[in-house]
């Protein structure tokens, strides 16, 4: 007989590399859902719960607290341990009154980073724009899509949670403030310092400098966090 549906599990030693979690405690583990991240980008609610946040030690203890309802994904309380939570969602857990808030480390890992209190906001990057009948739409790289915002492909918005209402849009442009997310300075903080238009042969350049260096990196890299020299949300 065939299955019915995609696998809900899989090998621990077949896990994206993004999912920091030890290789050899089990053999099986929890397989992320098609959601509003890809599966290379993203990890299951129910290894934050387990592995990260240490709420739980089993999987059944993992159900049992979502089914609860009491962990919010962005403002949304979420029940399935298979949903996948992206860069910069907010994870909270009400009973414990913590929240989280899903970045980056320095070898392109998620990791959870404790706010001081549960975040109402949150920041998306444009990942396409389009003309349709509707009017100009503009879909986030988290799947969101909103009509009559004035904002280009690699800008950025800030949005209210749970709502999802578009508060704010940076631009990307020199002088933004930007949040690498691949290469050798991934998970660290540069300033916008010039833009070099990309050719058919040649993607977009963006040239960034911290408080150590200058360096160069592709456009797909920088997520625009805020202007000038803060970030429009908390991050640490």
């Amino acid at each position: 007989m065939s299955t019915k549906g995609e696998s809900k599990r899989t090998k621990t030693r077949s896990m994206p590399k993004q999912i920091h979690v030890s290789r050899k405690e089990t053999y099986w583990t929890i397989r992320g859902k098609t959601g509003p991240h890809s599966k290379d980008n993203s990890m299951p609610l129910g290894i934050i719960i387990r592995n990260f946040t240490k709420n739980a030690s089993t999987l059944r203890e993992v159900k049992a607290i979502l089914k609860r309802g009491e962990v919010k994904v962005n403002g949304v309380i979420r029940d399935d341990h298979q949903f996948s939570v992206g860069l910069f969602d907010v994870v909270a857990i009400e009973k414990q009154k913590t929240s989280y808030r899903l970045l980056f480390d320095s070898k392109e890992r998620l990791v959870l980073k404790k706010l001081e209190k549960e975040s109402k906001e949150k920041i998306c990057k444009v990942a396409s724009k389009i003309m349709t009948k509707k009017g100009i739409q503009i879909t986030t790289n988290d799947g969101r899509v909103y009509y009559g915002i004035k904002a280009n492909v690699e800008d950025s918005v800030k949005i209210k949670l749970p709502e999802g209402k578009v508060e704010e849009v940076i631009e990307f442009k020199e002088g933004a403030m930007a949040y690498i997310t691949k290469g050798a300075h991934c998970a660290e903080t540069a300033i916008v310092k010039g833009i070099v238009k990309g050719t058919a042969r040649r993607a977009k350049l963006v040239n960034l400098a911290n408080v150590k260096e200058e360096f160069e990196t592709v456009a797909k890299n920088v997520f625009i966090i805020g202007k000038g020299k803060s970030a429009v949300v908390e991050l640490v």
